[in-house]
């Protein structure tokens, strides 16, 4: 099993996994995972912060984590409107039915570069999420 902040991510990447909208690179939940310029659009998603405090006395924390969900596009002529349509897609996909661990959206930031002829960008979702886990047995969510 994994640490409880990694199976958050993997929850969330569950949702994100339908998005019809992401080329073959589709999700992955590595920071550093390498794309292709074939493989675009794609996502990656990832745990960026994690806050700990005491929640009750005997021992169990109180976990908010935060998540980027960073969406990496290439287009010539309508950079942001595809970064946008990126965003919009997986906002409804994370954000549709009853929300796993509190998530929230925090925010959501832009940048750009060029390529070539091509404009690379990324638009990234800041996500924050809230579960309890005891440090004795950090692989166990217990809400």
């Amino acid at each position: 099993m994994a640490l409880a902040a990694a199976q958050v991510v993997t929850a969330l990447a569950a949702r994100l996994a339908a998005q019809a909208t992401l080329g073959a690179g589709g999700v992955k939940t590595s920071r550093t995972w390498p794309w292709a310029e074939s493989d675009l659009p794609a996502c990656r998603l990832y745990a960026v912060d994690e806050q700990v405090e005491l929640a009750t006395q005997d021992g169990i924390n109180q976990h908010v984590l935060a998540v980027d969900a960073q969406y990496t596009v290439k287009d010539t002529l309508q950079l942001d409107d595809a970064m946008h349509a990126q965003a919009a897609a997986g906002l409804a996909l994370l954000f549709a039915g009853v929300l796993p661990y509190g998530l929230q959206l925090t925010g959501i930031t832009r940048q750009t570069a060029t390529e070539g002829e091509a404009a690379v960008g990324q638009i990234t979702l800041q996500l924050r999420c809230q579960f309890y886990a005891a440090p004795a047995a950090p692989e166990t969510i217990l809400s």
